[in-house]
């Protein structure tokens, strides 16, 4: 076995310190407020502590529908942490993961390039690419920290020959199976280019490089898969990825599920950052070839490309992957800097950015407690449509858009839809293809009265943004009255 690599591009501990603390220090200044959908992960995360887990339906008004809950164990930890200590709770599990996610890509870019340098500022762009906005109450959080784990387990396993580090891969898939299970075939899509980079195979002048154990990748995915079975939904929670995306009705209606568009922000730096790592590709002089980083660069290159979600992998196993051909670029000190960063200065410097970091973290969640989850105007006037409703005599029968059912759900109502979009696929729900009604109806596709009239709803609240048609509809229909509206909410209310 080859002697480890020494590491390049030793930075003074004050200068790492600075540049691997300052994404977090930013990120600290930034308060997160509640995702949309915390308003259907807690009720889920309450029902099942008190009820057990359901296998229908019990937020929206279609109780016959199945439901399999594939992300029920971040539902649980969300209302733990939000019962127990309210938004201090649950922005320090965000905090906590982003905290994990700072620290497992600076260590597993470290691992690759063994190049202090590359590492520390790799690791910064990383970290602040992705706190905003994918840094959110969802369960997306933990699948970052898990399949970050277990590149930094494969690459381990690749460098050493060691099967101790394979080992760990089935105790990622049953938490991931169980925190998000929706992604949770990509624990096994991320192995795919550690196998094929670790196949020993020879085409005409080019041979494939020999990384790692085969018989052992392959025997740590079967192990993996079968530990998927070890959730209270089965093979649906395995399968939820297929059933549930690339479905077009499901891209039309949910934005990020669409592909990357240039005139969007975050299309503009998925684009713009995709270029500027080509130019620097261009311009390295020893360029290093390996199977398994240019596989993991190409698959989510193509991921963030073809799905707006999917721009966050390409932020963090993109630059990953890509550090591999800077591992050897070497920058010097003058000696003269060298001899005035004395450790006292290092020592120094460090406990200051600290104490910093610290204070700040403190003052923003402290700072949460006692505030009323999302607050914000749109939210404030849903409230007042809410008293409107709780006085109604008759039991409510109520049409919610896609963005506001959630809410609803979460002060105790029971609406046509809401942000669940895949829950509402028939091929998940087996009763209705309700997802693709919901987009007839949006789109003037359907007659509006064959809608409200098959339902009977009694109460719609509407947006001026989301529902145009039944707005426009409604609004010259006798059978229903305005009784509410402003700033973009409507109430109709069936005569």
């Amino acid at each position: 076995m080859t002697e480890p690599q020494l590491v390049k591009n030793k930075l003074p501990k004050w200068l790492k310190y600075i540049i691997l603390l300052f994404p977090f220090v930013i990120a600290c200044f930034q308060l997160r407020s509640l995702d949309n959908d915390f308003y259907f992960l807690y009720p889920t995360g309450e029902y099942i502590l008190k009820n057990g887990f359901p296998h229908t339906d019990f937020l929206s008004m279609h109780s016959n529908m199945k439901l399999v809950l594939q992300q029920w164990l971040s539902t649980v930890i969300f209302y733990l942490a939000y019962s127990r200590l309210g938004e201090i709770g649950l922005f320090a599990v965000l905090y906590i993961c982003y905290a994990l996610i700072c620290f497992l890509s600076y260590k597993t870019i470290l691992l690759i390039t063994k190049n202090e340098l590359v590492s520390v500022v790799l690791s910064a762009v990383i970290d602040v690419l992705i706190f905003n906005p994918f840094i959110v109450t969802r369960p997306q959080v933990f699948t970052y920290t898990i399949l970050l784990t277990e590149i930094w387990l494969l690459e381990k396993h690749a460098q050493t020959k060691k099967y101790k580090y394979l080992a760990f891969i089935p105790l990622l898939s049953l938490a991931q199976i169980n925190l998000h299970a929706s992604m949770w075939p990509m624990l096994f899509v991320f192995m795919l280019p550690y196998i094929v980079g670790a196949i020993p195979v020879k085409i005409k002048s080019f041979r494939l490089e020999a990384n790692g154990s085969i018989l052992g990748l392959m025997a740590a995915l079967a192990v993996g898969a079968a530990v998927g079975f070890l959730n209270p939904y089965g093979l649906d929670n395995m399968i939820y990825l297929t059933s549930s995306y690339g479905q077009n009705k499901l891209s039309e209606t949910i934005s990020e599920m669409r592909p990357v568009d240039i005139s969007t922000h975050y299309g503009k730096i998925m684009i713009v950052l995709a270029i500027l790592l080509g130019v620097i590709a261009f311009f390295v002089k020893n360029k290093k070839f390996s199977v398994r980083f240019f596989c993991l660069f190409m698959g989510t290159l193509m991921l963030g490309l073809m799905h707006r979600k999917g721009i966050s992998y390409f932020f963090i196993f993109g630059i990953v992957s890509f550090s591999y051909l800077l591992k050897d670029i070497e920058v010097k000190l003058p000696e003269k800097l060298k001899a005035r960063i004395t450790k006292r200065v290092e020592i120094f410097a460090a406990v200051i950015l600290i104490l910093v970091t610290a204070y700040f973290s403190a003052y923003n969640l402290i700072k949460s407690i006692g505030e009323a989850p999302g607050k914000t105007l749109h939210y404030e006037r849903l409230d007042e449509v809410i008293e409107i409703l709780n006085k109604s005599e008759d039991p409510v029968v109520l049409y919610t858009n896609f963005n506001d059912g959630q809410y609803l759900e979460y002060k105790g109502f029971h609406p046509y839809i809401d942000g669940r979009a895949e829950l509402y696929l028939w091929q998940n729900n087996e009763d209705y293809e309700y997802i693709g009604e919901y987009y007839d109806l949006r789109s003037a596709h359907m007659y509006y009265r064959d809608f409200t009239d098959r339902y009977m709803f009694n109460y719609l609240i509407l947006s001026e943004v989301s529902d145009r048609y039944l707005l426009e509809s409604l609004s010259h229909d006798d059978d229903f009255e305005l009784t509410y509206k402003s700033g973009g909410v409507l109430l109709f209310e069936r005569k």
